[in-house]
């Protein structure tokens, strides 16, 4: 293994599920192994407070921007002197201004200190990055990054049931409130390495009791394999493009038949509840099934064509999922008026 290899590794998984704990274990068994480790813990880079959505995703944002200038400041071997004027072109099209984002970039500044973390690299480094990674779109920014700096990229999943993390969650001294964890359960999307080839280097583990040595020890293993095999820097833009639009649209259809689901269950719920007969809630299901498919099927032709004019423009979910709803919900109420 070559002394200056690294590692991007995201933790990702709902609050309380133990992902701090495991990059505690973690920080220990690389440190047998002789490597360091840079643990970016999102919570502490970004306040908690009542964020409007677009200020939270600057935040996630100037994350990510803070971590390139790590990469590029360790990786090519340069620590240079930061005023607030210092500028870096990242890899998301982005300029940096340090008096822009100084809280961000001081308190990883911190961080990276407390640890301990040179820009020196007489050793292989691990980057632990500890965040709910809910949407397969903010692990795949991660990937992309370690792709633009050939370092190596591989994920954990932590899997535990929702009743042991709002149990856990209610113990901490700051926990994270009932219905915001609820809603980051609806919305998980786990690595899918079948859907997402770049998701190949994946672990799921079961963290509802004490996650096992043996497992810990797989992760290990999968982490070692991840420095040693470096992900190669994409050459062709034209693909590249094409493959993150596709994980765009991948990710607002998962969010868009999520809510389609659930409007399904309401609609037969309200159905049952009207007394309806069997046979009329098992055509009224067939029927509600049939145009969820249907009304997918149309919106997934929709979202890679408006991903595909207007490459640059993020999706805005919220305002996306709300208009799916209204849609759906108009196109399900003619059809339960049919069979009641």
């Amino acid at each position: 293994m070559s002394p200056g290899a690294a590692c991007l590794c995201v933790l990702c998984g709902l609050p309380a599920a133990g992902k701090s704990r495991l990059a505690r274990e973690l920080r220990g068994r690389a440190q047998t192994r002789g490597w360091r480790t840079l643990l970016v813990t999102y919570d502490e880079l970004i306040p908690a407070r009542d964020w409007q959505e677009s200020e939270w995703k600057q935040q996630r944002k100037t994350v990510l921007m803070c971590l390139e200038r790590f990469l590029h400041q360790t990786l090519s071997g340069q620590t240079h002197t930061l005023s607030g004027q210092t500028q870096t072109h990242t890899l998301f099209d982005q300029t940096l201004t340090l008096s822009e984002a100084d809280g961000v970039w001081m308190r990883f500044e911190q961080m990276r200190q407390h640890q301990s973390v040179s820009h020196t690299h007489s050793q292989p480094l691990m980057v632990l990055l500890d965040d709910n990674f809910y949407y397969q779109s903010m692990r795949y920014q991660i990937q992309q990054l370690a792709r633009k700096y050939g370092v190596g990229f591989c994920q954990v999943f932590l899997q535990c049931p929702l009743h042991v993390c709002l149990q856990r969650n209610r113990c901490r001294s700051q926990p994270v409130p009932d219905d915001v964890l609820l809603q980051m359960c609806e919305r998980m999307e786990p690595p899918n390495e079948i859907r997402n080839p770049w998701e190949q280097q994946s672990l799921t583990l079961d963290s509802t009791d004490r996650i096992a040595d043996g497992h810990i020890q797989k992760l290990v293993d999968m982490l070692a394999s991840a420095l040693e095999n470096p992900l190669s820097p994409v050459q062709d833009e034209s693909q590249q493009k094409e493959a993150d639009r596709r994980v765009c649209a991948s990710s607002v259809l998962h969010q868009a038949d999520q809510t389609c689901r659930r409007l399904v269950s309401q609609a037969l719920t309200s159905a049952r509840e009207g007394q309806a007969s069997p046979v009329v809630l098992k055509a009224l299901a067939k029927a509600l099934n049939e145009l969820k498919t249907a009304f997918l099927q149309e919106l997934k032709k929709d979202v890679l064509h408006r991903v595909s004019v207007f490459p640059e423009e993020p999706v805005d979910m919220k305002k996306l999922l709300v208009d799916v709803s209204v849609a759906f919900q108009r196109r399900s109420h003619e059809i339960v008026s049919k069979h009641m």
